[in-house]
């Protein structure tokens, strides 16, 4: 098996500066009342955790062409300590294949969250959701995200958006380990959480909520976003089903730039949590 070069480090994980959400969730409170031992530490933000060494690697390679799957198991608080240990997937070598595993220290090494990725020579198709036309409308989000409003295969509305370098401070302030990668220039790569986070973002163009959990992602990025783009995000619930009274969703996004998709990112959550 090829070894990582930096296959194993720590990071402590923190809440998200200037992170503007009505998810509570993410503040002490519900959480503690749902029975967590804490308020929650974005996905997201615990998924950039995890990309530093392979973006310490490859660089823009990775951050603009890559397959990714990632599996959030158990929840994260502010202060966790976090290891991460990334190695090769064995037979896979020409497709730059690893798999990311965070095991958090501060709860008897846990494993928290898992990552494979790849970089493969053919991409996959562009899923059909990105021809559905979005249900446009002007105004304040006023309406609630609930059960019979999502509509699995509607549209949202479009989002226009400019990638700005708050965006990357935001995360370069919130991360315990930032590759100087992300401040480089005028135009630096976007950092990948905030990738991830544009289909929350294009959800939150739609709809109000105020509880939610992040479980997985996928994504597949075919170019590289770079502060300064400006992008249109189109939004469709692709899954809804219910278990065990937790209504979930998978939400796909579309990411576009110049009317070409630079990334698809699938969105799974329970968006309304039993109890709350």
């Amino acid at each position: 098996m090829t070894r990582f070069p930096q296959p194993s480090y720590t990071v402590t994980a923190h809440h998200v500066v200037n992170h503007h959400t009505p998810n509570r969730m993410h503040a002490d409170g519900l959480p503690q009342k749902l029975g967590f031992r804490g308020s929650l530490v974005l996905g997201t933000a615990i998924y950039g955790n995890m990309t530093s060494g392979l973006v310490r690697h490859f660089g823009e390679e990775w951050l603009g062409r890559a397959m990714i799957s990632v599996q959030l198991m158990k929840i994260v608080c502010e202060g966790d300590r976090l290891r991460i240990e990334t190695t090769a997937i064995p037979g896979r070598e020409q497709d730059k294949a690893f798999q990311v595993t965070a095991f958090n220290e501060t709860v008897n090494d846990e494993i928290c969250a898992r990552m494979e990725t790849s970089s493969p020579l053919a991409l996959p198709d562009i899923d059909p959701l990105c021809n559905l036309q979005p249900n446009e409308w002007e105004g304040e989000v006023t309406q609630d995200r609930t059960w019979d409003r999502v509509a699995v295969g509607k549209a949202y509305r479009s989002h226009r958006l400019t990638l700005s370098a708050a965006d990357n401070d935001n995360w370069k302030r919130s991360m315990d380990d930032n590759p100087a990668i992300y401040a480089q220039g005028a135009t630096p790569p976007l950092y990948p959480a905030h990738v991830l986070r544009l289909a929350p973002i294009g959800s939150r163009h739609q709809y109000l909520g105020d509880n939610a959990v992040h479980a997985s992602s996928k994504a597949v990025v075919r170019r590289l976003l770079r502060v300064g783009d400006e992008v249109d995000l189109l939004t469709v619930p692709a899954a809804k089903w219910e278990k065990k009274g937790n209504h979930w969703v998978t939400l796909y996004c579309a990411a576009r730039r110049r009317g070409e998709i630079c990334a698809e990112i699938y969105h799974t959550q329970i968006f309304k949590l039993r109890g709350s």
